[in-house]
């Protein structure tokens, strides 16, 4: 068993820009040649020039920017307890390699986060509930016993001031480097938190025995309405947003790439579907009901509660049964809902192992008329990322 999140020494480029950042104290300790940690006494607007893979700074951004690190034009900033990591990996390595709980919220007008409440709810809870489980021998990574404890101890309000400052730092880098490089071009952002006690060492803070990293990449572009294939699948675990539901997931991500669809939606074996992977889905019956899996068989995700609210103002009776496939030809529409996505309209949903297949019209739906009405409704549930006194 060995302790997960030892990266290598950043070397060329990198390597020499981390020593003329970090002048003296990256002489001293030699952990800053696998990692950049600014000072403690800087304010978060001197973290770090901008680094990227080439070494490019841009003579308009200022000297004093946080990290930024950008591959192949797209901005992105991987942090490890608000502090950058060097080398940088994706984000799907990121979910795949330690065990945790996690969320991916997204910005609201940049400087805002979407449902921010729900997103520290979320990862309170999971976290104590995965912190909690032991990790297998053999298995990477090493769970700390004072871990879950740890998270308990800071509670609610102390995580929620944490997860404000992690995502704070990791918007100024994006920000910085995508304004360089964009200045006349705003952007939302995507931003994943991931809660893990796996890589515990001399960089984890020493009043608390887990890190939180944060992952933050322009939101990605989504068609206006996507493609949907249902599998036959359930998950084991559904209410909790456990890394584990990454790994399970990847021969179901790889039949959706097949198809070319945006999506899967899982359904059980007399039909009924539950969730997609990463969404929450809704299908109108020809009587205007709109019908989505109960609470206890799903994540309840962040825009799920929006629509449920938009559903009541707009007079939508909705039914919280699984809506089964077999019914598809009788639906007026369909729709998959998430963060990233807000409400996507579905296009086009077909069950190669029933073969069924619908189209769904383009425009004018029940579904068109919920994403407008979401649409209108999502900038009021941002949250703002300034921090409680009281709780910092």
């Amino acid at each position: 068993m060995r302790v997960a999140g030892r990266f290598p020494p950043a070397k060329g480029a990198a390597g020499a820009a981390i020593a003329a950042c970090c002048g003296p104290l990256g002489r001293r300790f030699p952990m800053f040649a696998a990692w950049v940690a600014p000072s403690p006494r800087q304010p978060r607007s001197r973290l770090l020039s901008m680094l990227s893979d080439g070494m490019k700074s841009s003579p308009s951004a200022p000297s004093s920017t946080v990290a930024s690190f950008t591959t192949g034009g797209d901005h992105t900033v991987f942090l490890r307890n608000g502090e950058p990591v060097l080398p940088k990996i994706s984000k799907d390595e990121l979910l795949t390699k330690y065990h945790g709980a996690y969320t991916t919220a997204r910005t609201v007008d940049r400087h805002k986060i979407f449902e921010l409440d729900m997103h520290c709810s979320r990862l309170f809870e999971t976290g104590i509930a995965v912190l909690s489980n032991p990790v297998e021998d053999g298995a990477e990574g090493i769970r700390s016993k004072d871990s879950a404890e740890s998270l308990r101890n800071l509670g609610l309000a102390g995580l929620s001031s944490l997860v404000k400052r992690e995502i704070r730092s990791a918007l100024d880098a994006v920000e910085a480097a995508w304004s360089a490089d964009h200045p006349k071009q705003s952007r939302e952002f995507q931003v994943t938190l991931l809660l893990t006690a796996d890589t515990l060492d001399v960089r984890t803070p020493p009043d608390r025995q887990f890190d939180v990293f944060a992952y933050v990449q322009p939101l990605p572009y989504i068609a206006p309405m996507v493609d949907v294939i249902a599998l036959r699948a359930e998950r084991d675990h559904p209410t909790i947003k456990d890394v584990q539901w990454v790994r399970d997931r990847q021969a179901l991500e790889a039949e959706v790439r097949k198809a070319g669809a945006n999506e899967c939606v899982m359904f059980d074996s007399d039909g009924h579907i539950s969730e997609g992977l990463q969404t929450n889905f809704f299908a109108i019956s020809a009587d205007g009901s709109l019908i989505t899996a109960p609470d206890e068989l799903v994540l309840g995700g962040t825009v799920r509660k929006v629509v449920l609210e938009v559903a009541e103002q707009l007079g939508i009776p909705v039914r919280l049964e699984t809506p089964n496939v077999k019914d598809v030809a009788e639906w007026d529409s369909c729709f998959i809902c998430s963060t990233s996505r807000l409400v996507k309209p579905i296009s086009h949903f077909s069950a190669p192992a029933l073969g069924l297949t619908r189209d769904f019209p383009s425009e004018g739906s029940e579904a068109h008329r919920i994403e407008e009405a979401v649409l209108h409704e999502f900038r009021k549930h941002a949250g703002s990322l300034d921090i409680d006194s009281s709780s910092a």
